[in-house]
């Protein structure tokens, strides 16, 4: 243990007044225990001296605080017993996530542009993904367009990269969609529900979708496009709401109305890339949707 997780974990006991853990009575743990198994090694007196000299200072630190035998439970119980008199309640951590959404609001709505919102997401703190993510990824592609695809989380490529959809998934989303004459630099927009990859890609939390909302809510109301393209079931339950399986919703152009837009724009869901790379039998049923997209907008112009 260093020196400082030794600091801090004296601090922590002294904090929270653990005095069964605490003893006056110096006990030392370091003291050289007799080894049956091991053979004897012959030393000479400056070796001897040189090795008290390393060990003295060990000593005084462990055998300052530390008692041989320690109550865990005893312990766990008197600070539960602490916190239980201050007050604390296990709704605490849902109202500092109401806290945190309501900043995000604040924050949303306190941007009038693309490029006002993109700061406010890069400053906002109140999401814990953060602080382990290498990029905040925002968008890509132009913000004219009247499609806006919305992906489920960043990857790893996406982190490294700060752009959304820029690994394997992302190349075969940039084929499917070129093989309607579409493209991120003309016609396509890309974010996220997420603006930072959770760890190991799982899925995302509820705490930490209700955190992204306001601003995923906001972007959408900023880009106002024709279509939201929903990329994948996760993202497709996290904005339009539904528990519903993706094969029941896919394909389908469903109204998305929801208070905060002015007029009702049209959501559809498809087949994420990455399902597509591992069920290479579904890209049918993916090209069929991406017509029905096509021939969407050509009647829409």
């Amino acid at each position: 243990m260093s020196e400082n997780n030794a600091l801090e974990a004296l601090q922590f006991y002294l904090d929270n007044d653990l005095d069964e853990v605490l003893c006056e009575e110096l006990v030392d743990h370091f003291a050289a225990k007799e080894v049956t198994h091991a053979p004897k090694v012959n030393t000479t007196e400056t070796q001897k001296a040189k090795i008290e000299i390393i060990q003295e200072p060990i000593k005084k630190a462990a055998t300052s605080f530390i008692k041989p035998a320690v109550s865990t439970s005893q312990s766990l119980s008197k600070l539960a017993k602490q916190f239980t008199q201050e007050g604390y309640n296990a709704d605490d951590a849902s109202i500092s996530i109401n806290a945190i959404v309501e900043r995000a609001k604040v924050a949303a709505k306190n941007s009038s542009n693309l490029e006002e919102l993109k700061k406010a997401v890069e400053s906002f703190d109140g999401c814990n993904l953060k602080k382990m993510a290498t990029n905040t990824v925002f968008s890509d592609g132009n913000a004219d367009s009247k499609v806006m695809i919305i992906d489920e989380a960043p990857g790893n490529d996406e982190d490294l990269r700060g752009l959304p959809f820029c690994g394997d998934a992302g190349r075969m989303l940039d084929q499917m969609f070129g093989a309607i004459n579409m493209s991120r630099k003309e016609n396509i927009y890309i974010a996220n529900i997420l603006f930072w990859r959770p760890p190991g890609n799982r899925k995302p939390t509820r705490e930490e979708l209700a955190i992204c909302k306001p601003f995923v809510e906001r972007h959408i109301e900023l880009v106002n496009p024709d279509v939201i393209v929903l990329i994948g079931s996760t993202a497709m339950n996290a904005i339009l709401d539904v528990a519903s399986p993706i094969t029941k919703v896919r394909g389908e152009f469903m109204d998305f109305a929801p208070e905060f837009l002015s007029k009702p724009i049209k959501a559809f869901t498809i087949f994420h890339p990455s399902y597509l790379i591992k069920q290479p039998s579904k890209k049918k049923i993916a090209w069929k949707d991406l017509l029905a997209l096509e021939q969407f907008l050509k009647d829409n112009k």
